[in-house]
């Protein structure tokens, strides 16, 4: 972990267990203080990093597919910091999909889209105020290559592959929108990792890819917002 991290504040939605909670607590050993958003109450997990980094980790209640639970996470950070430097926007989930289209579940769509999509939306646009008084000004977005138009080969998983697409395009459009202030947005693609949601068969460690992760946005500057990389740092077509 660079120098840079020492006093860094972070958000990291869906924080409480898989790649966010793993992201947390390597955000957390490399000195930064971590707002922890999760759905519900705080795992297991997350409580034990609390117990040995105490108030760096701040643990943040707050479902992104809900406005108000949304805003009331952001007046609650503001209410403990001035600034914010980096947000990850990790929270989502892989909705059941029936699988063509003669049996797509529409209810699957849109819950999809509202955590996917318009999560990461939502909590950019709560979290801006704070964001523009900070010194990095990082929002990086948690996608998947299945969003990847260029690299899709074999379709199906229409729920979950259409509201990570969504999510792409939310990212890009963000970075042209902020470039002129300053900000880094890039979209990441974690790879396939041994997480719930990624299955035991996956190769990739949790560790490894955020460890990678957290080395891109170390290593990520105005040139590089807008970019579509993988958690080794490769260039992924959107």
């Amino acid at each position: 972990m660079s120098e840079s991290t020492m006093g860094r504040i972070a958000v990291v939605t869906g924080a409480g267990r898989g790649i966010g909670l793993e992201l947390t607590g390597q955000l957390l050993e490399g000195g930064a203080t971590v707002f922890a958003g999760t759905r519900g109450a705080p795992s297991t997990e997350l409580s034990s990093l609390a117990a040995k980094h105490g108030d760096r980790l701040q643990p943040l209640v707050m479902d992104v597919a809900d406005d108000e639970a949304v805003a009331e996470g952001a007046r609650t950070v503001a209410g403990r910091v001035d600034h914010v430097d980096l947000l990850i926007n990790n929270a989502g989930v892989y909705p059941e999909d029936s699988g063509g289209l003669e049996r797509l579940d529409l209810d699957a769509m849109r819950q999809g889209f509202e955590v996917n999509t318009l999560g990461p939306l939502r909590v950019t646009r709560a979290f801006l105020p704070l964001m523009r008084l900070g010194s990095e000004r990082k929002i990086f977005h948690i996608t998947s290559l299945m969003g990847s138009i260029g690299d899709n080969s074999s379709g199906g998983s229409y729920a979950y592959r259409v509201s990570k697409t969504g999510l792409n395009m939310v990212s890009l459009n963000l970075s042209h929108e902020l470039r002129a202030e300053g900000f880094v947005v890039l979209t990441i693609h974690p790879g396939w990792v041994q997480t719930r949601m990624g299955s035991d068969a996956a190769p990739l460690t949790v560790g490894a890819s955020a460890a990678g992760i957290l080395q891109v946005i170390d290593r990520s500057t105005t040139e590089d917002s807008g970019s579509f990389r993988s958690w080794d740092g490769r260039p992924l077509p959107y």
